[in-house]
């Protein structure tokens, strides 16, 4: 016959091991994630903020964008920038406000034109400010970037972060970028 302190016991005993077994759980997820933040957050902080003109450029599909005469500054150092930026259109959505948004994908070249070069791509989401023609209108574009490939002082770079794009209806952009990068 089993008395109740010997079953209060073996809770007791089955208890701990629980929570022995899901400290262990909890203790191999904190470890896994932080191998993972740390990796994620490696090398130094990247802060550019550059202005460019913006133009229509042609493509196949959707709508396509130029980004041209850019200049750039930040912990990079300073230079000229380019870049294009495709509008998927066919998937644009309402911005609550009357107007249009858009998913965006693209490419951006820090210090273009010369040995030192930094090659960015570009996935998000553009919206245009308020409603009206959208031709005429200002947008405002929120994306992640990665770095793909660097060349001179950028050959081994790699990194990623958060790009915020404004442009006026004049088509004048401005660009910030916020991340991190490793060479």
């Amino acid at each position: 016959m089993t008395s109740i302190y010997s079953r209060r016991t073996l809770r007791s005993a089955m208890a701990v091991a629980g929570l022995a077994l899901a400290g262990l759980t909890v203790g191999a997820a904190t470890n896994a994630a932080s191998a993972e933040n740390s990796a994620t957050h490696t090398g130094k902080r990247l802060v550019v903020r550059g202005e460019a003109t913006v133009k229509d450029a042609p493509c196949d599909a959707g709508g396509c964008l130029q980004i041209t005469d850019g200049a750039f500054r930040g912990t990079v150092g300073k230079g000229a920038y380019d870049g294009t930026v495709n509008l998927r259109i066919a998937e644009g959505f309402d911005n609550g406000e009357g107007g249009v948004c858009a998913p965006i994908d693209g490419r951006l070249v820090l210090g273009a034109g010369t040995p030192d070069r930094l090659v960015l791509a570009l996935t998000g989401d553009s919206c245009q400010d308020g409603a009206g023609d959208p031709r005429t209108a200002s947008f405002t574009t929120l994306a992640h970037f990665t770095v793909k490939h660097g060349a001179g002082a950028f050959a081994k770079a790699r990194g990623s972060g958060i790009a915020s794009f404004s442009e006026d209806a004049a088509d004048h952009d401005r660009m910030t970028l916020v991340g991190r990068i490793s060479r």
